[in-house]
Order: C-alpha cells, then structure tokens, then sequence
C-alpha cells in the first residue's frame, strides 16, 4: 500500500492526494485481547455495529478507511455519535477531503485512554493537534466524551457528543480557497511527490526492478523555501497575504514591466579593458519571455508571508497594539500594513490551523518596499577597471555617516565597518579614469546620485578642493545594441527647476561636469535615465558608469581648483516613483 507522509513545511495540500498509511512502529500493532465483549472485536467492527456510531460508520466505509480500522494496526478513535455533527455538509466533500478533513482528525496513533487528570495534545492521522483533557469528564478539542475507554482488538474508542473542528494549515488552505485560482497555480508548478525507498518498506525484486510492500510517498514544495516560511507546519504561526486573482494579475503585469528583456543583451566588458576608453564587450543571450515571468512570479510572491511572532507583525493576533511596519518572513519591512492588511481583505482573516490567511482584492506593497527599490550601489565593490591612478578602499566611515547615506538597517548590519572607495591619481599630472558596474538594475527610471565623502574626515585627510567630473553611462538599447548616455549638468539642473530640458551633449567637457561639497556628505544628483532592459536576473551581465576628469594636466589654475582624488560612499539609483512619493510627503 502506498503510505505518504508530509514532510515540515514542504507538506501536501489535504483533498490533493488519499492514501492509506501502515505504522512503521510494530509494536504498537500487536493485536489485543480484552475481557469485555467490544475488546474482542476490531475497532471497525465496534464502530459498524454500534447503532449510535452509524452515521460515522457510514462515512468511514465511504473513505474506504474501515480496511484500516479492521487491521492489527493500534489506533484510538474519538467518534462522533449520530446526530451531533453536520453529515450533510460532510457529504458534499471529495472523498479524499473527506478522509483527510474529518475522519482523520478523529483517529490517532497508538492508545491514549481517559484517566486521572489528563491534559495533552494528540497528534491524529491528519497531523493535526487536538487537546484531550479532563479529569473524570473528559473533552477532545472541547466536545463533551460521553462514553471513554471503549477497548478493541487493535485499539481503544472514545464517543463524542460532537465533532473535532478541521482547521487546515495555510499550505492546505491554498488548495481550497476559493478565487485564489492564480496563486494556487503558482504552488502547483514546484510541487513533487516522489518515493522515499529509505522510508519504504521493500518487497521482492519483480524483473529486476524493486518493489516495495508499503511505499512511503513524500511530497515537498520548493516554493516555500522561498518564502522562508514554514506554511506546513502545525507548530507555526502566520499571516499569509492570498491575492485574489484580480490581484495577482494586476500585481505581476506592474512589476513584468520591470523585467523587459531581450535575447540577446551586449553589455561593458571593463573587466578586460586594456586602456581608458576601451570599448571590450560581451554578450549574454536568454530565452526572453521565460526569464521574464519566471522573475516577475518570483518577486510577487516574495513577500506575502508574515510570522506573527516577529515583533513587528504581532499586533496581526492581537498580541500588541498597532504597528505602523510590517516585516515578512524574507525580512523586508513596509511602512504601510493597514493598507496591506486591512484596506483591500476580502472578508476577515480566516483562522487556520498555523495562523490567519487574509484574502485580499490588491497587493498594496509600496513598489520601493518591494519589487522596484532603491540601489544603493558600493563602488568599492564593483570597481571594474581603473586607469591613471590608485585604488583605496577605506574603512571606517561613521555610523552616523552610513545611516545618512544607506539608512539604519545598513549601518546595524554592516558589523565589519564600512568601505568606500578612494581613487588617487598615479602621478602629479595623472587624471584617474575609471568604471563602476551597476548591478540589479531593472528597466525603469531612476534618478541618478553620486555620494560623495566630506574631505574634512580625518581619515581622508582635509582636502578642501570639490572635484570636478564626468560620468557616462553605457547600456544595451532596444535593438540589442549597445548605447551611450552622457550626463550633463546642465540636463540635471533642468530636471530639478522644471525648466526646458537642453539636448543631450555629444561630448563631455568641464561644461557638462559635476562639483560637490566637499564640507559635507554630499549626494550630487546627476540626472536621469530610463533603462529600456532590465539586467536583474541576467547574471555577471551589467551597465557601467564611467567616470573621468575633464581637468587639463596642463592647467596650474584648474590643479590648484579641483582634487583629482576621488571619494565616493555610494552611486544611488532611485526609482523615480519614489521621488514622486517623497515630494508628496513633504
């Protein structure tokens, strides 16, 4: 017989697959014999004749579960009498819903008698927990025993004057929700079922092949270890975001417009840049349109659970008062959870077995909090060729510092101590020149930062000279042909006053650079620039921004003007949504 067991969080939706299942733990099933005439019967048997049993009886045969109750398999039973539980509703269900919705919940392995003062958790065929309790008078998930001990051959009986309520867990409660169509697709696509041969028990060989007297079938889901949540687990606890199928759709076809990509994308190849201004590339291709669900469905599904025991979310079970943040399993946070959780539900949370699904008509993630942040790109990390110069990368900036330019989370993170880039030229005349890639980028707009360091921390030495330069940004257009944008400041100060915006430069001189501040932390903004493919998801594949001086070596005056050290904390991208955002708030 085939026997599945489900397996922590990679469990099997209940109503997907029936089964018969044999105990492992022999000992348990040795047939027994008892005094009273019901001791010398199976438990089946007891059941079928008991007239008050009938309507359970009638249930149990419709499962095909009697077989399992008539075997030398120890069970104890906790049945329903007639009349105090909604067979007609029952009746409506699959059989296999059946078997796993109500008859298991009410059969468990192994004796568990009614005596003394007694207060535990069963464990029932379904791997649900019921507490047993009571001292004299006995209850089972607080329905009322009314006749306890009841012995058989192969078990023990309880009578109940009701029924033990079946709360599925949130993995089950996927497969029987209703309008959840499109999520539930999602799950079935990284759902297996596969034969567990340690767990099995062996037959003989049948033409060279082995079979296997009783076969233990093992269903996992790698789509939960995605969410980093345990949805299977009874002993678990969480909120679970189900959306509609409006929802989802409206969802994936927003962050799909992040994820344009075309077969093949010809990016920088700086790595193997040989002289400044090389112009070394190379190409990636991709199956376009796979790449592109595949990632959108990733990235919509990745927030939708919260364990309601991170202290963030414990206001969701009413543990703590409102919370203005939210922080799901993944560890992202969201400013703004009554629209997440409250504002678009369908309905009210429904309880489950491991915490609450709340049904909800719109994702209102906030695009930055989820599927189109803010880059915050190190250039430390991703220096990818240098000319005309030397490479520092420094320790050490103040936390006060950090938290300015990547917020608290980073600096609370980044134990080992920030480091930033420094570029020194390598000579009295030398002009550094050199290229940064930018990874994660998504095919949207951003607004283009440049964070540079105060020249007056001690680390750095104090340089009161800005420095005077130009960044050009090479991309893959299109029609897979790789383009150049270049930034001016005329074009950014355009975009910041609302002015008409001048034509892009064909050339860049000390008439298109940038300055900063160099007595404070001071994020110049560059200008900006829509992407029109994404490279997220493209692997080692990015677009690089380069960086040059437009200083003459031969101009005293200029040399004496501007440093031609370099300090850079970060290069920013940030969607300009959010800019919009932000603007609004203020």
């Amino acid at each position: 017989m085939k026997h599945y067991k489900y397996l922590g969080y990679a469990m099997m939706a209940a109503g997907m697959l029936a089964a018969t299942s044999c105990s492992d733990f022999s000992d348990y099933n040795e047939a027994k014999l008892d005094s009273t005439p019901s001791g010398n019967l199976t438990l089946w048997e007891n059941i079928s004749q008991n007239p008050q049993l009938s309507e359970f009886a009638q249930l149990v045969k419709k499962t095909g579960f009697d077989s399992e109750l008539n075997n030398t398999r120890y069970l104890t039973v906790w049945a329903p009498a007639n009349g105090t539980f909604n067979r007609a509703d029952l009746e409506t269900l699959t059989d296999s819903a059946l078997l796993a919705q109500f008859i298991k919940s009410h059969v468990a392995e192994y004796g568990h008698a009614a005596t003394g003062l007694l207060n535990e958790r069963v464990h029932t065929l379904n791997d649900k927990s019921f507490t047993f309790a009571g001292s004299g008078n006995y209850t089972f998930d607080g329905v009322d025993i009314t006749a306890t001990n009841m012995p058989s051959i192969n078990g023990l009986m309880h009578m109940l004057n009701g029924a033990a309520r079946f709360f599925p867990n949130l993995y089950e409660y996927i497969f029987m929700a209703q309008g959840v169509d499109s999520l539930r697709q999602q799950f079935l696509k990284y759902q297996r079922t596969y034969l567990d041969p340690d767990a099995s028990i062996k037959g003989p060989m049948v033409n060279g092949v082995q079979t296997y007297i009783d076969s233990v079938m093992v269903t996992s889901n790698s789509l939960t270890a995605q969410l980093n949540a345990q949805i299977a687990n009874e002993d678990s606890s969480y909120t679970f975001l189900m959306p509609t199928n409006k929802a989802f759709v409206s969802n994936y076809n927003r962050i799909k417009e992040l994820y344009k990509f075309i077969t093949t994308t010809i990016v920088p190849d700086p790595e193997n840049y040989e002289k400044a201004g090389d112009t070394k590339t190379k190409t990636v291709t991709v199956d376009a349109e796979y790449l592109s669900d595949s990632l959108t469905r990733r990235v919509l599904m990745n927030n939708l659970v919260f364990s309601n025991t991170n202290m963030y979310n414990q206001w969701l079970v009413g543990k703590v008062g409102p919370s203005d943040t939210l922080r799901s399993t993944n560890r992202n946070k969201f400013s703004n959870p009554k629209d997440l959780v409250e504002t678009y539900m369908v309905g009210q949370p429904v309880e489950m077995s491991n915490g609450y699904a709340r049904i909800v008509d719109s994702l209102a993630f906030y695009p930055w909090e989820s599927y189109n942040p803010e880059l915050s790109i190190e250039p430390r990390n991703t220096l990818a060729a240098f000319f005309n110069a030397q490479i520092h990368r420094q320790q050490s900036i103040p936390d006060s510092l950090i938290s300015q330019i990547f917020g608290d989370e980073v600096r609370r993170r980044n134990f080992g101590g920030y480091r930033y880039l420094w570029v020194e030229p390598s000579g009295d005349r030398a002009k550094p020149d050199f290229c940064v890639t930018l990874p994660g980028v998504l095919s949207t707009t951003y607004n283009f930062y440049v964070v540079f360091l105060p020249s007056a921390m001690r680390q750095l030495g104090n340089d009161p000279r800005p420095n005077n330069l130009n960044f050009e940004l090479s991309y893959c257009n299109e029609n897979g042909v790789l383009a150049s944008f270049k930034f001016s400041k005329a074009y950014a100060d355009s975009l910041i006053s609302g002015g008409t915006l001048p034509k892009q430069p064909t050339a860049l001189n000390m008439k298109t650079s940038f300055e900063n501040n160099p007595e404070k932390l001071d994020s110049v903004f560059i200008g900006q620039f829509t992407f029109p493919v994404a490279y997220n998801g493209l692997g080692a594949y990015y677009p690089t921004l380069r960086i040059t001086s437009p200083l003459s070596v031969f101009s005293n005056e200029q040399l004496a003007t501007y440093t031609r050290d370099v300090r850079i904390a970060a290069i920013v991208l940030k969607p300009v949504e959010l800019e919009e955002f932000e603007a609004k708030k203020k």
